[in-house]
């Protein structure tokens, strides 16, 4: 009597499991083609993103054999087909490469513009602000102040990965102008705050001390002399 039983209990599960698997067989089978397609088109994206990270190290590479062999056009040009099609930290690495290029062959307004063109790819802020404070120090050597400031305004904002920097060219950019209360301000702050390193500090407090000795100097060349302060003594003889 238990076999029987038994034989029945398992004759309506299979017929429970029959049921079950009509209704809800496509739906699984659906759910792990799905996985089963999913896992492999992942693998093969990976597959294909370690090749093409391969290829643009590659060719990275021998484009600074170029430059290093004295090949500079070629080295530019092929820099730039990579930034065109890397990934954005490589493609602004190549940008930058090129405009350290061009700055050595005097290139200088190209060389601002692959550093903006950088700045632009870039994702990180600290590598955006790296390429923009390079195009900003070749305008102040052109003597192009005015798009210094115009440039630095955000870069010298506390807490900034480059804000020391910002603010030394500011001040520099300010003295060269003639604003002297906008340089001493630049270069007061980076004399004194917390966490500045030697170097910038040291430079601003001799910044700090050519404004002073240029000031005193201003001073003694528009001060009254003896000989205008009083009336010489008249020595004539009466007669």
């Amino acid at each position: 009597m238990v076999d029987f039983i038994n034989e029945v209990e398992e004759e309506l599960r299979k017929d429970e499991y029959n049921r079950l698997l009509k209704k809800f067989g496509p739906l699984l089978i659906g759910i792990v083609a799905l996985i089963i397609g999913g896992t492999a088109f992942m693998e093969w994206q990976k597959s294909s993103e370690d090749k093409a990270a391969r290829a643009t190290s590659y060719a990275y590479v021998q484009a600074g054999k170029l430059a290093s062999d004295g090949k500079n056009d070629e080295a530019i040009r092929d820099f730039l087909a990579i930034s065109e099609k890397a990934p954005s930290g490589y493609a602004g690495l190549s940008l930058m490469r090129a405009a350290a290029i061009s700055l050595r062959e005097g290139e200088r307004a190209q060389a601002v513009s692959f550093f903006d063109r950088a700045a632009q790819t870039f994702e990180l802020p600290r590598h955006k602000q790296l390429a923009q404070i390079k195009a900003a120090y070749i305008l102040a050597g052109d003597g192009r102040y005015d798009d210094v400031r115009s440039r630095l305004g955000t870069l010298a904002q506390p807490d900034q990965p480059y804000e020391y920097l910002a603010r030394e060219l500011l001040g520099f950019a300010a003295m060269q102008t003639g604003d002297m209360s906008a340089a001493r301000e630049q270069f007061s702050y980076l004399s004194t705050i917390p966490g500045v390193t030697e170097t910038i500090a040291a430079r601003a407090a001799q910044y700090l001390s050519l404004m002073a000795v240029d000031a005193q100097d201003a001073a003694l060349a528009i001060a009254p002399t003896d000989e205008t302060d009083e009336p010489k003594e008249d020595t004539t003889d009466d007669e």
